[in-house]
């Protein structure tokens, strides 16, 4: 689902973690709040430099590694060892077509999720993802192998 947040609530989700909301913070949140594509950095980086020419490689992974730190954005790691981001934070499932790459967000992850999978005594987990596999309904409709 695309979110479309208005500037004002940028500004202040952005000073409540402690960042300045400099130009470069401000396009690339909107941009990943707007396009849950969960995209590279390269991607990123591809889709502000028209309207950013200053913006560099460097300032989106700056960027994006702040927002993950402070919680606006989340990292999602495919089994390809691949980067990608999120900006709906918040513990949730994902599908991954197996055809077309494309990654999509699923339904939150329930916080007994470790209880429900047979966490052994003293261990403790400190996350949990989910991811599944299989084809998009796009991919399903083409009917290659």
């Amino acid at each position: 689902m695309r979110v479309k947040d208005d500037p004002e609530a940028i500004r202040g989700r952005l000073r409540a973690c402690g960042l300045a909301p400099s130009g470069p913070r401000m396009a690339i949140y909107a941009w990943l709040r707007a396009n849950p594509i969960h995209p590279t950095i390269d991607q990123i980086f591809r889709a502000l430099r028209p309207a950013n020419p200053s913006l560099s490689r460097t300032t989106v992974y700056n960027v994006l590694h702040a927002f993950v730190a402070c919680g606006l954005a989340a990292v999602v790691r495919t089994e390809d060892g691949e980067l990608r981001y999120d900006g709906r934070a918040e513990p949730h499932a994902h599908f991954k077509c197996t055809h077309c790459g494309a990654l999509h967000d699923l339904g939150d992850i329930p916080p007994d999720v470790p209880s429900q999978v047979g966490l052994p005594e003293g261990f403790r987990a400190d996350a949990a993802s989910v991811t599944l596999w299989g084809r998009c309904p796009a991919c399903a409709a083409d009917g290659t192998p």
